[in-house]
């Protein structure tokens, strides 16, 4: 990748941009990132991306052997190896047992629905985890390409400043989303531990058949310990891809930026070339990370639809007691996984496709660097007409592959956007109203 190198030769002189005059909004985004700054930090310099390091921080903290993908010692390895050959064979264990109860309580809709919310979760969480194991040298890959990338690329105060919000928006996301299931899951426990007659076994979300010579205290830890700790693991496997397709997103903002330098005293075509070469490798990680992403984003997708429906159906036949209250936890913690699929997504989907401002973008502080042109437009934009025609066929070439899907899919069969996430709540609703009829003649 010689060319990034170009890239920063050709820039360190020439792209040199002031950034507009600080208002109070951005005054609160920059103690913003001083704040996520002390937690894993970001440096351009370094290629250091600190989202993705706490991510990994937060899946080894809940039993899961990523390493490779941050600094750490020796030491540091053999304990996440450890701790990871202790806690992954009881939680595995744990579903078999709540597949087991299922099979037992196949012919009662109250009952089934409960274990299918929480059996579904966590099958599909070990399906994540598994793929995850089957595809891990590519993720080292990707990370690393990753990092080269904004070392190499992200050069001028505009880049640098984009990078920055987008990694505090990462971390904040990444933080939210975890906490959000550490309160539901901790607050179930604590549930379990007071009134474990009403729960353990018998109620949401400890739906399970446990071995009878255990101790009743073993089991209530059994359950209420394993619920945390795949419950935790659940956003760390999802975040790595979310990070990811949000990492590319940046990209694309950053190469968006990269034909403002053709306004300036540089050599258009040596950089024109470094553009197309820049998008052709944002090209192949969509490619790869749609290879090691599409079947358990698939599984995630349809589970879900079933997940969501079936805690609305458990929400409107509970019977008001704390089991009840839990499933509200659940559904927003379901609500939140696949919006932020579909977010993520959507973001990348419209830096690529989009001609118009990021009305809908989550952003703290608004900015011109936000705007949402398309890459086909900002090369177009380039007065492209002052230069050679070697120039204008490198610029076609590349206006036509900007022009191609930048699209991430479930499967090949819906692509992450917001719409989608409105047809599965549609869906969703669709499957309540069957759920209530066959209750309703049940009963």
């Amino acid at each position: 990748m010689t060319f990034f190198t170009q890239c920063r030769a050709v820039s360190a002189t020439t792209y040199k941009r002031i950034l507009p005059d600080e208002s109070q909004a951005h005054c609160e985004m920059e103690r913003l990132r001083e704040l996520t700054q002390r937690i894993r930090p970001s440096d351009v310099d370094e290629g250091r991306i600190g989202s993705i390091e706490l991510n990994v921080w937060l899946a080894q903290l809940t039993g899961l052997p990523l390493s490779g993908l941050k600094p750490e010692t020796k030491a540091e390895s053999i304990r996440i190896l450890v701790v990871s050959g202790v806690v992954l064979p009881l939680l595995f264990c744990y579903v078999v047992l709540e597949i087991y109860d299922l099979v037992l309580n196949w012919d009662n809709v109250d009952i089934m629905t409960q274990n299918v919310v929480m059996t579904l979760t966590h099958v599909g969480y070990w399906f994540k985890v598994l793929n995850t194991f089957y595809y891990y040298e590519d993720i080292k890959r990707i990370v690393f390409t990753l990092k080269h990338l904004t070392r190499t690329c992200v050069l001028s105060p505009a880049q640098r400043e984009t990078f920055h919000q987008l990694e505090v928006e990462n971390k904040v996301v990444c933080l939210f989303y975890f906490c959000l299931v550490v309160f539901s899951s901790t607050l179930a426990m604590v549930m379990l531990l007071i009134v474990p007659d009403n729960l353990a076994g018998k109620r949401f979300p400890y739906r399970v058949h446990m071995p009878h010579f255990l101790p009743p205290i073993v089991q209530y830890l059994y359950m209420g310990l394993s619920v945390i700790w795949i419950s935790c693991g659940i956003p760390t496997i999802d975040n790595v891809n979310m990070l990811f397709m949000n990492q590319i997103c940046m990209h694309l903002k950053i190469l968006n930026m990269a034909f403002d330098v053709l306004q300036r005293q540089v050599d258009p075509n040596i950089w024109m070339v470094s553009i197309v070469k820049y998008h052709s490798v944002l090209i192949n990680l969509r490619q790869r990370l749609e290879q090691i992403y599409r079947l358990p984003v698939l599984f995630q997708f349809v589970s879900s639809l079933l997940v969501v429906a079936m805690t609305a159906f458990q929400a409107i036949v509970g019977d008001g007691s704390g089991s009840s209250v839990l499933i509200y936890f659940l559904f927003s913690g379901v609500m939140c996984q696949i919006f932020l699929y579909c977010w993520f997504g959507n973001e990348v989907f419209e830096q690529v496709h989009s001609h118009d401002t990021h009305i809908y973008s989550f952003r703290w502080v608004y900015s011109p660097y936000f705007q949402s042109k398309t890459l086909s437009t900002s090369a177009f934009g380039c007065n492209w007409h002052e230069f050679d025609a070697q120039f204008k066929r490198t610029l076609l070439i590349f206006m036509i592959n900007a022009d191609r899907p930048f699209l991430f899919t479930a499967g090949g069969f819906m692509g992450l956007t917001l719409t989608s996430f409105a047809n599965i709540l549609g869906k969703s609703y669709s499957i309540v109203a069957v759920l209530r009829h066959m209750y309703g003649r049940a009963h």
